[in-house]
């Protein structure tokens, strides 16, 4: 897995990088054709949260469109989820892993 920095957080999640946070991991893998693709953030305010929440939800529906090009992918990334926990907020988007990571984060916080 590789950082999602630079232009590339940029092109894939327009405004993101100007929510102000505490804690910011986004991956992906350097080259792959199987769906993963992950953000976990803790920003400032909840109100930052949502404002993130629909940044990387926007992501999942262009992908989920179309974007993905292949159908197989496309499916994945329509399984994709946006999990907002207070300030936390993660995306993952998992071909193969898609609800043991979804549901571990939410874990977290029961």
């Amino acid at each position: 897995m590789t950082d999602i920095e630079g232009e590339m957080l940029d092109s894939y999640y327009p405004g993101l990088k100007d929510i102000p946070t505490e804690q910011f991991v986004a991956k992906m893998p350097m080259m792959s054709s199987v769906v993963n693709e992950m953000v976990f953030m803790q920003c400032e305010t909840e109100d930052d949260a949502a404002q993130a929440a629909a940044i990387l939800q926007d992501r999942i529906n262009v992908q989920a469109g179309g974007g993905a090009w292949y159908p197989e992918s496309m499916e994945a990334w329509s399984r994709g989820i946006v999990i907002q926990q207070g300030t936390y907020v993660c995306m993952v988007a998992s071909a193969e892993h898609q609800d043991e990571i979804s549901g571990g984060f939410n874990q977290k916080f029961l």
